[in-house]
């Protein structure tokens, strides 16, 4: 989970190349893989996910879009130990329940679950019990398999949210980049931290070299408060009568 701006996309797909170029070589040599990218929409995921892949990678093997077929890039080339890596990455929009169907049977490795907090429960569910199964056992198995995702800062109410920090269940692991801004705060007379108001650049903030100057002091001029707290400050939104409002306000307004 991070804000905009903070490498997640480029990160995850340097990722699962290293995945793919890890995978243990089977009788042949082959390195073999196959990877699902899952992201809600297709014009998401053609104008963002693919586009970002194929940047990065888009050389080092064929691209076949267009048909009947979801999206493939399928990745052939050699390392230097001599084995060849042959991996697969299949580009899939599930954009409701009643598309988990489209995951029945599937062989996959791993899964990428990009802006993994826009995907319905149901369908990470599916797609927990469909890594693993390609290569099979008799061509060595994979090396590794699973899922991993990356998002923004999902509200309090979703099924993100209570994994990560209500249930966290066994295997998970949830981790959380620093906030590209931070709240400046003060203490009070009674010694308690009040927030000002006033957000301050964090200079721990990942991916800061990459981003054009100002990106998060400039980009959060005429943003709402709450709407900063989330993409930028990278902090959980809340829900209240099912209206997302800013987590301080909200609280001040209780007290």
């Amino acid at each position: 989970m991070g804000p905009l701006g903070s490498g997640k996309t480029y990160a995850f797909c340097e990722k699962i190349f290293r995945f793919m170029c890890s995978q243990a070589p089977n009788g042949q040599r082959l390195r073999k893989s196959r990877w699902y990218a899952i992201r809600n929409t297709y014009p998401d995921l053609l104008s963002t996910t693919v586009k970002d892949w194929l940047e990065l990678f888009g050389e080092l093997g064929r691209y076949k879009g267009g048909s009947l077929e979801p999206p493939s890039h399928t990745l052939r080339f050699q390392l230097p130990d001599h084995t060849v890596v042959h991996a697969e990455m299949v580009f899939l929009a599930l954009d409701r329940p009643q598309s988990i169907k489209r995951l029945r049977g599937a062989q996959v490795t791993a899964f990428w679950l990009n802006e993994v907090k826009e995907l319905d429960k149901s369908i990470v569910d599916m797609a927990d019990l469909r890594h693993g199964r390609y290569p099979s056992a008799v061509d060595g198995g994979p090396s590794w398999h699973g899922m991993i995702g990356d998002s923004n800062a999902p509200d309090d109410d979703s099924w993100y949210y209570s994994l990560a920090e209500e249930t966290r269940p066994e295997g998970w692991a949830f981790l959380k980049q620093p906030g590209g801004l931070l709240r400046e705060y003060v203490t009070d007379q009674f010694g308690k931290q009040v927030w000002t108001g006033k957000w301050l650049l964090n200079n721990e903030a990942e991916n800061l070299h990459n981003l054009p100057l100002g990106y998060y002091t400039l980009g959060m001029e005429g943003k709402s408060n709450d709407w900063i707290a989330v993409n930028m400050g990278n902090e959980y939104g809340v829900v209240v009568d099912g209206k997302p409002v800013f987590r301080d306000q909200w609280v001040d307004n209780v007290h």
